[in-house]
């Protein structure tokens, strides 16, 4: 997400009774809920791949990645396909609000949360019109490159 720009697009998330949002030029597409083909010795916030019209896609549960003790509903869950260095993965989150557009000044980027999310891949605060706080999310940056590296190779192997 580009916070040098006045004013910046993202798509609003769920997870928990938390707001999410990632930069919307991130987002392939959104679509429902789909199992994961397992692959086993995984992290536990990876949960499988996807066959998307032909696509192998990694999927990563963000409830998991995030640490939150509840486990995701599969029944309410959806999955956002981002890019992320010009692949394509999935991310499984609560639900998808809106698309919302954020000025620069909305964004409070010194942040003292105690949500168990790594602060490396948060950009700031915004609030909502509706006066929700949004958590904005780097999506670039919520892997290491390491795990990045092993999420590919195993699906390489598969």
């Amino acid at each position: 997400m580009d916070l040098q720009a006045d004013l910046n697009q993202v798509v609003v998330f769920k997870i928990d009774d938390e707001f999410y949002a990632i930069d919307i030029l991130k987002v392939q597409e959104i679509v429902n809920y789909m199992i994961p083909s397992p692959i086993p010795n995984t992290p536990e916030y990876f949960k499988g791949v996807i066959n998307l019209r032909g696509i192998i896609i990694p999927v990563i549960d963000l409830r998991a990645r995030f640490n939150f003790e509840k486990p995701m509903n599969p029944d309410s869950s959806v999955v956002v396909v981002v890019s992320i260095d010009e692949k394509r993965y999935g991310l499984i989150v609560d639900s998808v609000s809106d698309v919302i557009t954020i000025a620069k000044g909305d964004i409070q980027k010194s942040v003292d949360m105690h949500t168990g999310i790594d602060y490396r891949y948060i950009l700031g605060l915004a609030r909502s019109s509706d006066e929700n706080m949004i958590i904005l999310v780097n999506i670039d940056k919520i892997f290491r490159k390491e795990e990045i590296e092993t999420i590919d190779s195993l699906v390489v192997n598969k």
